[in-house]
């Protein structure tokens, strides 16, 4: 019998900002990143994109959940285990819709 060692699993690392001027996320928030520069952690439960305009932290988060019951809450939470500190209230996001005549 062939025993194969145990591989520790590896950190996920922060994603780049993907870029586009539409808001896409439902809640936004400013934050702390854990390497001080505007990235979007991994989570399996939401899609996050990050901003490099922030008042007060390292980005402007975005995020939208992939489950339809989860709210700010959940997010602060993720974003913590994440290493990620949320800063202020969460808020709604506004849609930027452009209306043609």
């Amino acid at each position: 019998m062939t025993r194969v060692p145990l591989v520790p699993a590896l950190p996920v690392p922060p994603l780049p900002c993907p870029r586009g001027p539409e808001v896409f996320g439902l809640l936004m928030v400013e934050a702390i990143t854990p390497d001080g520069r505007a990235t979007a952690p991994a989570l399996a439960d939401w899609e996050v994109r990050a901003w490099p305009v922030a008042r007060l932290g390292d980005a402007t988060l975005e995020a939208r959940p992939r489950r339809p019951h989860l709210g700010a809450a959940e997010l602060d939470h993720d974003l913590r285990r994440a290493g990620y500190t949320p800063l202020g209230p969460f808020r709604t996001a506004r849609s930027q819709v452009t209306r043609r005549s």
